[in-house]
């Protein structure tokens, strides 16, 4: 009503976000905003009541109140004033928004999620909401979200539909939701149906379906192919343009999905959830698509869709991976610290077989290139991948024969026709590409055939110093004027600092070198079409998908003969020696100079070079799993060995070099009562741990030394339950204490030792660190020592080690003294890798 009336007003009215006020209340608002950019809450506040005085109805400075109480710590009065805007625009998302903000901040996590999926009721692509809930869904505990997903579980009945998978899953979920709704009491179903239904308005709306392919009529004879993609999903949390590993897992699971005959899921290791969850086909091309049209993370659709994929995670069930199925991980897993243990988990309960695509082996073979924190956590994956792959998959002979001699160095026997090569010589082009016009080169400073490309990340493996000197060579002998510029495409990896000083010292060489970053596929094909050739000199590669790249676009790529590029290059690569400055230099002088020598090689590309398909890479991992299946038994689950005598750490590895033996003792932690492992240890869930321990010595009494670790602040009682309540243990520990138990327990008639590790008290970690680590932990496990019983010079060892603080020096894995150090093919000392190859 006061509105109306303002707008009949015969004087001339002002505009405040869009809706007209009179010049007393566009004053009052502006002296708000301006007290509002001074920080001034107080006189801020002020203003915007007085404008609100005049006219309540305005929602948007009811916004801008709710701003100044909040920063004023008058948090009811803030939430009132939101509401208010609410209620006053009752389409506009805004006000939920601030809402959720302030609940949040409160603490309020449930009030949080209500008002922002009211925010997404009104705006359903809202992107800051989407992302909101998604990561207050994403913080909750495994064993919360378990119990929901139980819930919603309930009741669900009928069989899928043959729609698309988005549209299956959808049905689903609308069947299971109902069936939740009617666990809750009546009064607080329609709240409950509303949020509900917004969330399903998100689910339902993700992606173009894909076809489905049928599952073989004879199940026994088709492996089931399920690709683990957590870490792209990583990945796409801090970058979405992706580089070569993740192009080669979206280029090739996409083929994948249209096999004919194959059942082929996705899914991720989520460490928030502790569990594989499956990701629906659409939803992943969807994902994999938008992420290649450009680089920009923080445009509305890309925030919205990632977080609309955080919500599918946040809420999943898990996986139900087929019985026999192969886990195929084409990425990396490096960083996640509970990974094999939960692919142990998989192997146990569904028969799984693992089979990890082993891109290069750099940190091992070529560690000087990586910093320290890669190399061990790439230390720590390689002890795992050797002790739970079934099979590999490798990208070139030469990865092959590095996997090899690794594998022989740890001790680790591998059957040569477990490892299958998929070459990735595949056409990396995009037929529906919209190709961006030359005249776009100038905003680098470039011309059509003025420049020579080098695509790779920034670090020192990539070798750019080795460029940048042939570079100022050339410059020397011909001067400025005669020699092309070079453009170097790519992210800042490790170990780059010598090149970007390199590059700040020297005046000519900065004037003719172009550094780039975060292209889209338009913008990088487009670099590829318009420059004379390409270079790589790289010193160490597992393939080399920009060789690939370049002859893929018919241009002639420089490039040294380490490793494996000469199976990337083939016949139509160029090569010089690799670490050999001057034959570099006076190839690439030939490739700038000799007209005619460039165009023969050229023609000789665009006549002879022919990439494969994608599908076949796919194809090819398939005939791999095929063949395997055809003579792999029924997987049965094993417990692993420990050794007697030697102490086992549950800690977390690093080491930056490996050693003959060399193992991990995580491997004894079962079920997901687990914490990743810490430098001291581990630390179990609020469910508690399980330790499962192998022994060559069924029924014969073992001794065994058990340390646990106290959480902070708190004193906590635990319980060891052994399976034989005649010795199962209770006891107490004080804030932080390190206490040994001894325990004498008789394995079972396969060997096994089983212990059950909990206590009815935890801790948020964040209590502790600021919330630096939010995990909430109960007691935890430093390690243990087993011996035979009767073995009395082992008591006596471990005892002695133990005063003297020598316990390392029997640590199961453990360099044994006098050990020789990991050494690189050809370095002088280096054995032959005790496998054949």
């Amino acid at each position: 009503m006061t509105s109306d009336l303002i707008r009949n007003l015969p004087f001339k009215l002002r505009r405040s976000a869009g809706v007209a006020v009179t010049p007393h209340v566009h004053r009052m608002i502006a002296t708000g905003n301006k007290a509002r950019d001074a920080r001034d809450w107080p006189a801020a506040a002020g203003a915007y009541r007085a404008a609100l005085d005049t006219d309540p109805s305005l929602s948007h400075v009811w916004v801008q109140l709710g701003h100044a109480l909040k920063e004023q710590r008058d948090l009811d009065a803030a939430q009132a004033a939101y509401q208010i805007a609410a209620d006053a625009a009752p389409e506009d998302a805004d006000p939920w928004l601030h809402l959720g903000h302030l609940h949040k901040e409160r603490g309020d996590r449930a009030a949080a999620n209500r008002s922002y999926m009211q925010a997404l009721r009104h705006e359903p692509g809202h992107p800051d909401a989407l992302r909101e809930i998604a990561q207050l869904v994403g913080n909750g505990d495994g064993a919360q979200m378990r119990a929901l997903i139980a819930a919603l579980d309930q009741g669900a009945e009928g069989g899928e539909s043959d729609g698309a998978p988005d549209a299956r899953e959808a049905e689903r979920s609308l069947r299971q939701i109902d069936a939740f709704l009617r666990t809750l009491p009546a009064q607080d179903r329609n709240v409950a149906s509303d949020q509900v239904q917004a969330l399903i308005q998100l689910v339902r709306g993700a992606g173009q379906a894909l076809p489905v392919p049928e599952a073989s009529e004879d199940a026994a004879a088709t492996p089931a192919l399920v690709f683990d993609v957590s870490d792209l999903i990583s990945y796409f949390r801090n970058a979405r343009l992706p580089t070569g590993i993740q192009r080669v897992q979206i280029e090739t699971i996409g083929s994948a999905l249209r096999i004919d005959g194959f059942r082929v899921q996705i899914c991720a290791f989520i460490e928030s959830r502790d569990d594989w969850l499956e990701i629906p086909a659409a939803s992943f091309v969807a994902l994999a698509r938008l992420s290649l049209t450009g680089g920009d993370r923080d445009a509305p659709e890309w925030i919205g869709a990632l977080a609309r994929l955080h919500l599918r995670l946040a809420t999943a069930e898990p996986i139900e991976m087929p019985r026999g199925a192969y886990l195929i991980n084409l990425g990396t897993s490096w960083w996640l610290q509970n990974y094999f243990l939960f692919v142990r988990q998989a192997k146990a309960l569904r028969g799984v077989r693992y089979v990890p695509f082993v891109h290069d082996l750099i940190p091992v073979m070529a560690g000087e290139h990586c910093v320290k924190e890669l190399t061990q956590d790439f230390v720590s994956w390689a002890i795992g991948a050797f002790a739970h792959a079934d099979h590999f998959l490798v990208n070139s002979e030469s990865t092959r024969r590095d996997l090899l001699h690794v594998a022989g160095i740890l001790g680790h026997a591998i059957d040569p026709t477990d490892i299958a090569v998929v070459r990735l010589d595949a056409d990396c082009r995009k037929p529906d590409l919209v190709p961006a016009p030359v005249r776009d080169l100038s905003r680098w400073g470039l011309k059509p055939n003025g420049f020579v490309l080098f695509v790779s990340t920034i670090e020192s493996r990539k070798n750019h110093l080795l460029a940048f000197e042939a570079w100022i060579a050339l410059l020397k002998r011909h001067g400025s004027s005669a020699m092309p510029k070079l453009v170097c495409v790519g992210n800042r990896g490790w170990l780059n600092d010598a090149v970007y000083a390199r590059l700040e010292s020297h005046a000519g060489l900065r004037e003719h070198v172009v550094m780039l970053s975060g292209l889209s596929d338009a913008e990088l094909e487009l670099l590829y079409r318009a420059c004379l050739f390409t270079i790589y000199p790289s010193r160490y590669e597992g393939w080399g998908l920009p060789v690939t790249e370049a002859l893929c676009h018919g241009k002639i790529a420089l490039i040294s003969d380490a490793s494996s590029l000469p199976e990337a290059g083939g016949t139509h690569a160029v090569y010089f020696r690799s670490g050999d400055a001057e034959a570099f230099t006076e190839a690439l002088d030939r490739l700038v100079r000799d007209h005619g020598y460039r165009d023969a090689l050229q023609r000789r590309i665009a006549a002879e070079f022919a990439p494969r398909a994608w599908s076949d890479v796919a194809n090819d991992m398939a005939d791999a799993a095929l063949g395997w299946h055809a003579r792999d038994p029924e997987t049965q689950a094993s417990i692993p060995v420990a050794r007697l005598g030697a102490w086992h750490p549950l800690k977390r590895n690093y080491a930056t070099t490996i050693w003959p033996g060399m193992r991990s003792a995580e491997i004894f932690r079962a079920g997901d009562g687990w914490w990743g492992p810490d430098n001291w240890g581990c630390w179990t869930k609020p469910q508690g741990g399980r330790l499962e321990i192998g022994t060559d010595a069924p029924g014969v009494p073992i001794r065994l030394y058990l340390q646990l670790h106290g959480i902070p602040r708190r004193e906590l009682r635990f319980t060891i339950d052994t399976g034989n309540p005649a010795i199962d243990i209770e006891g107490e520990l004080k804030p932080g204490e390190f206490k040994w138990l001894m325990m004498t327990l008789v394995p079972d008639s396969t060997g096994v030792l089983r212990l059950e590790i909990g206590s009815s008290t935890s801790i948020d970690l964040g209590e502790v660190t600021e919330g630096g680590d939010p995990r909430v932990v109960s007691v935890g496990v430093a390690g243990f020592f087993l011996c035979l019983e009767d073995d009395a010079p082992a008591r006596l060892a471990f005892v002695e080690a133990l005063t003297l603080g020598t316990l390392a020096d029997l640590e199961f894995g453990g360099r044994a003294p006098g050990s020789t150090e990991y050494r690189r093919p050809g370095e002088a000392g280096a054995k032959p890798p005790a496998t054949q190859g």
